[in-house]
């Protein structure tokens, strides 16, 4: 645990572009703590960093008042977490250069849940990423809490979903947590803090959105969960390189098809190709982490949900593989209007969804 007089000066240090983890933790080994370093004479600095880190540093620090910084901090109502505390996520921890300090807004103990999953993809979704990252956000909610990065398209549907149907999500922000990107998502930020979630930065809190923020921040989406599910996004994109990191990191990386005539698909049909752990429901991730058989002794079955007999009938005919509706009508013999009637009080009941193509799926 960082004492209380040099947090500020662990703060400081995080509005210093240029000095990252590995560069940070020689200061601190150098000097033997945050506030050491940061008075350090130049000739001192440039012993322990080199003498291009150290420049960086005695300019920074001229614009930069340790306590007035972390009174900031608070009066933004946020929380810091540094890497020696005992809140830290463990997750993140054991990554590859994981930041010395995070910027939190919102109530949240990483060491009270298990189990995280991140789910990300394109801006720019199609109608059916939009209903799958929804599906899945909602079924895999009950067991994740769900990360992603606010961003407009299939994050913030997956933020959405999570929120709406009561479960626990995780925003990663590329700017700092003084303001929301895109502003289009503060009521959705809001939302996810109320729920229990949290808003989680690396950057200081006055920092803008900028462009090289954001594969750095996708370092944090996949350092946070034990996987990482794609669910529509090109071939070069933010979500595919979440997908690099989390495969650098040795984490679960799944991905949904889609049509191979759409951009959007290319990303995600790629990463099965290569290997990735095909998704087309929530059990095919419960299967990849072994909580299968878990997740099945907690179902409940068709008739302690209240079926009638053939809402039940209906829902034995339909697999996690899918069946076409003008299939189920052959099967059940029933008259068009009927049918049509039980298949949407099972999908108002979360029990089937329909898929891309055309299928009705059970979920």
């Amino acid at each position: 645990m960082v004492p209380q007089e040099d947090l500020a000066f662990w703060i400081a240090f995080s509005h210093i572009r240029g000095v990252g983890p590995v560069r940070f933790q020689k200061l601190r080994e150098f000097f033997g703590n945050a506030r050491e370093a940061f008075y350090a004479s130049e000739k001192a600095l440039q012993e322990a960093v080199g003498e291009a880190v150290a420049g960086l540093v005695v300019s920074a620090r001229r614009n930069l008042e340790p306590e007035k910084l972390q009174e900031e901090v608070e009066k933004d109502n946020l929380k810091v977490l540094t890497i020696e505390d005992k809140g830290y996520p463990l997750l993140l921890k054991n990554t590859y250069r994981p930041p010395f300090l995070l910027y939190l807004k919102g109530d949240f103990d990483f060491a009270r849940f298990e189990r995280y999953l991140a789910m990300v993809g394109t801006r720019s979704p199609t109608p059916y990423g939009r209903k799958v990252a929804r599906m899945l956000a909602q079924d895999l909610s009950e067991h994740f809490v769900i990360v992603s990065g606010l961003a407009l398209g299939i994050d913030g549907e997956v933020h959405r979903a999570v929120v709406e149907c009561g479960g626990i999500t995780i925003g990663v922000l590329g700017n700092g947590l003084r303001r929301v990107y895109p502003t289009s998502h503060f009521r959705l930020a809001c939302e996810i803090i109320e729920k229990g979630g949290v808003l989680v930065s690396e950057y200081p809190p006055a920092v803008e959105p900028r462009p090289e923020n954001f594969p750095p921040r996708n370092r944090i989406i996949s350092g946070l969960s034990q996987g990482v599910i794609v669910v529509e996004a090109p071939r070069r994109s933010g979500a595919m390189i979440t997908a690099s990191f989390a495969l650098e990191e040795g984490r679960e990386v799944m991905a949904v098809p889609g049509s191979i005539f759409s951009p959007q698909s290319e990303g995600t049909n790629l990463l099965v190709a290569e290997g990735a752990k095909l998704v087309q429901n929530a059990q095919d991730v419960y299967e990849a982490f072994g909580l299968l058989g878990e997740k099945k002794e907690q179902e409940e079955t068709p008739e302690e949900m209240g079926l009638s007999e053939k809402e039940r009938y209906l829902l034995s005919l339909i697999d996690h593989q899918g069946k076409f509706k003008e299939e189920l009508l052959e099967l059940t013999a029933w008259p068009e209007g009927e049918f049509f009637q039980i298949l949407l009080t099972l999908e108002m009941k979360g029990l089937v969804g329909e898929m891309w193509g055309g299928k009705v799926v059970r979920v």
